[in-house]
């Protein structure tokens, strides 16, 4: 209980909160939505956390419906993204209303998270698994050329981590930890850099046993968090990378990260573009399970 009323205090929730704005964004009848949208989040909510009662059988899935909908409506140039359902999901584990869970997906979105996150080009999204491999060649240098050696793309691996804000990846309690610290401080969209470099970091040396791409893709995606990793672990582990991973040059490397990326798209600083996502799919459209 105390933990849904903090975020919603730490994150800014509160402080966006209009009384009866919510309720005027699920009554809407519908018809200006995007069927494309509608359609995506139909598909990605009864493939979310399906191993949970409150989503299997539980009144989980219509309220995720009701949040990635209204949200869609307040927010017309994200309208949804898949990764957004992982983190509204584990909202709703933690504030059962609908609307609390609304305002706390909002701050996400709109304080925590870098600007144009979910929008349609990705590219803040895509910077940031630049900024990433950099700060991976200079913190991890053995693992860095162990991946280049094997031609190892690891912004395609990590991308969803930060889409997700590692629902994908954690388990809830280290979830619920990570986002503690992510909400409640003013530089959560770093704290996300330090937790991966933190991950990376303490499953080291069985990266370095991988031999084959494969290896490494199979390692990531499934077994990262199964290693003897405790959850104190983790966070001290990620705490420690604080004086290595500083606001200011994430925040100086990420806008040279998306300069570049929208040179290469051949796009205006203003031109938002529309595009799949090379790394991980396109999250505006239709990939796999979640």
């Amino acid at each position: 209980a105390y933990r849904a009323k903090i975020w919603a205090e730490c994150s800014g929730a509160a402080a966006l909160r209009i009384p009866g704005y919510y309720d005027s964004l699920v009554s809407q009848s519908g018809e200006g939505d995007d069927a494309a949208v509608v359609s995506q989040i139909k598909m990605d909510i009864n493939r979310t956390l399906t191993d949970n009662i409150f989503f299997r059988k539980g009144p989980g899935v219509q309220k995720l419906n009701e949040v990635l909908l209204a949200y869609s409506r307040r927010n017309k140039d994200v309208g949804y993204c898949q990764g957004m359902n992982l983190i509204a999901a584990n909202i709703l584990l933690i504030t059962p209303s609908a609307e609390d869970a609304f305002w706390i997906l909002a701050s996400f979105i709109e304080n925590i998270l870098p600007q144009g996150y979910y929008d349609h080009s990705l590219i803040s999204s895509r910077a940031d698994q630049q900024v990433l491999r950099q700060y991976v060649r200079t913190v991890l240098p053995k693992l860095s050329a162990h991946l280049d050696a094997l031609s190892v793309e690891l912004e395609a691996l990590t991308f969803q981590w930060f889409l997700s804000v590692f629902t994908d990846c954690l388990c809830a309690e280290a979830l619920f930890r990570v986002w503690d610290v992510v909400l409640c401080t003013n530089d959560g969209s770093t704290f996300l850099f330090q937790v991966a470099l933190a991950l990376l970091k303490l499953n080291e040396s069985n990266l370095l046993q991988c031999d084959t791409p494969a290896a490494v893709y199979t390692y990531i995606n499934h077994h990262m968090t199964e290693h003897a990793i405790s959850i104190d672990g983790l966070i001290q582990a990620s705490e420690g990378l604080r004086k290595v991973v500083r606001r200011e040059d994430v925040e100086a490397r990420r806008a040279k990260a998306i300069q570049a990326e929208r040179e290469g798209l051949g796009l205006s600083k203003r031109d938002g573009g529309v595009l799949s996502v090379e790394a991980g799919g396109d999250a505006h459209g239709e990939d796999g399970e979640e």
